[in-house]
């Protein structure tokens, strides 16, 4: 009885850690949640000189984007990402979804995610 509650526990516990990934389609219905999102990386802008702030477009390119991810300068230093290698790759992001305030199209974005992963093929 007591190895079939230990296992019980072990099993309870990853069902709490498991992450459904969802389109950037559907990232809209997740604003101001953690998510995984997953897409093609289609466009990007690298941060212009004396400025810090890079975007990666998922799914769709500048201006018509659909869903973007906002890094930092420091955040590509640190986490080893390099941006120009992740083009027309799929990838995986994760991190909290919300919308630039003054965006009139209200984009939903994740700003410096937890992690960015390329899909393996």
């Amino acid at each position: 009885m007591k190895t079939f509650f230990i296992l019980f526990l072990f099993v309870s516990s990853l069902s709490g850690f498991s992450q459904d990934t969802i389109t950037t389609a559907k990232a809209k219905d997740y604003i101001n949640s953690l998510a995984c999102v997953t897409g093609k990386v289609m466009s990007y802008k690298l941060a212009s000189e004396g400025k810090s702030t890079n975007y990666i477009n998922i799914d769709a390119a500048y201006p018509n984007n659909i869903f973007t991810i906002v890094v930092t300068n420091e955040y590509l230093q640190t986490s080893k990402v390099k941006i120009e290698d992740l083009k027309d790759k799929i990838i995986f992001v994760y991190g909290r979804i919300t919308t630039y305030k003054n965006d009139p199209k209200q984009i939903p974005q994740i700003f410096n995610p937890r992690w960015i992963e390329v899909k393996k093929q």
